[in-house]
Order: structure tokens, then sequence, then C-alpha cells
């Protein structure tokens, strides 16, 4: 059994800033990379490079969590928002080197896309779900930066846009899978929460509150407003 599983990081301390804007700048140094890559017909490439490191992480991070003897199929699963979004993140960027149907890519963006404000929040209000030993704390930021990386990638540089209504559809066509991993969650049991939907996260966000089940009708609630802020807003900047 894994020991200090737990780890958040407390807002605006000095390892909050300091991880904070080394991930704002990281992101942004890509993007502005990718977008001179964009101009001289490179960008090919960077899908590449971004899409294997990103899918590699997530499957890496699976084998270092069992070699440092801590991976369990409590904690371990990639069944989190966030765990599913970083495979999104990495997959997208090769898919969009393929020929495979635009509708295909275009309904992955649009999860991706409203799932990525899982990963502002995770980075906002940092909680580790696994602990910090080794490189798994350099891990979290990787995961979650590369989530919103790709998110704001395809959008600002390659011109995705989520269509009509893809914030009511995203948000129904996620509760489905809400209730399976719930399902999962009981039948493993012990400290199994993905999703949250067991427990409420402890981070240090006003937004989380309420003890289960409320805080799950609750964190719906919040999610739907934010996919629908989300979309409003980046339909107004576009």
């Amino acid at each position: 059994m894994l020991e200090n599983r737990y780890y958040a990081i407390t807002l605006f301390s000095n390892e909050w800033w300091i991880n904070t804007i080394l991930t704002i700048l990281i992101i942004s140094l890509l993007l502005f990379y990718s977008n001179i890559l964009l101009k001289n017909n490179k960008i090919r490439v960077f899908n590449t490079f971004i899409g294997v490191l990103l899918l590699f992480r997530a499957i890496w991070v699976q084998w270092y969590q069992y070699q440092m003897g801590i991976w369990d199929m409590q904690w371990s699963l990639p069944l989190q928002m966030c765990s599913l979004s970083s495979i999104m993140s990495g997959l997208l960027p090769l898919l969009e080197n393929t020929k495979i149907k635009s509708v295909y890519k275009q309904w992955i963006f649009e999860f991706l896309f409203y799932f990525s404000v899982g990963a502002f929040y995770s980075i906002l209000t940092p909680v580790y779900t696994t602990g910090t030993e080794g490189l798994i704390y350099y891990e979290y930021y990787i995961s979650h930066g590369g989530i919103l990386f790709s998110a704001i990638y395809f959008y600002m540089i390659l011109g995705y846009r989520p269509r009509i209504y893809s914030w009511l559809k995203v948000f129904l066509y996620t509760q489905p899978i809400l209730i399976i991993i719930h399902i999962i969650n009981y039948f493993i049991g012990g400290e199994a929460n993905y999703f949250y939907t067991m427990e409420p996260p402890i981070a240090d966000n006003p937004l989380v509150m309420g003890q289960y089940p409320m805080h799950i009708i609750l964190l719906n609630i919040f999610a739907l407003i934010h996919f629908a802020l989300l979309y409003f807003l980046t339909k107004k900047s576009k």
C-alpha cells in the first residue's frame, strides 16, 4: 500500500508559482514553435513528435509505477478524466497526420477541448493521487500540461473549432462514462475513486463541495457550466 498517496500543492505557495509559471512558459514556447513549423510546412513532424511523446508518457507511467512498487488497481488505472484526456492529447496529433475521416478527429478534439477544463484546474489546484516519488512529481505536469497544450494547439494553430451544441453533447455523452466508472469504483472497492465518484477531491478549490452523492451532482453542474462558458467564449473570440 502506498503511504502518503495524496499530496496537494498549496495555492500561491512558492512551489505553486514555480511549477505554474514553468508549465505556462513551456506551453507558450511550444505553441510559438509550432506556429513557425506550420508556416514552413513542417507541422507533420511536430505532430508526430508530440503525439508519440504524450502517448509514450501514458504507457510509461504505468510501467514506472509498477517498477516503483506503487502500481495498484485502486488508483493506477487510466480512468480519471485527465487520464483519458492525456491519451486523447497524444492520439489526436498522430491522427492529424492520417487520412482518417475528419469527423472522428473532430469528436476527439471536442472531448479533449472540454475535458481540458479538468487539466486547467489540475494545474491551478494540483492534487497528486499516486504520491510524488521519483519522476511521478514531474510526470503530473507533463500529463496535464500536455492536455492543455494539445487543446490550445488544435484550436489556435490548426484551426479546429467546437461545433454548435458540442458542449451539451460532450456533457451528455460523458454521463454513461461516469456511470460505468462509478460501477468500476464500486467493484474494485478500497480507495478506488476514479472520476471522483466516490468522494470529492482534496483540492483547494471552492467549486469542490458537498459529500457523496451530492458532490457528483454539483461537479456535474459545474462541468456543464464550464463547457458552455468555454464554447461561448471561444465562439465570440473567433
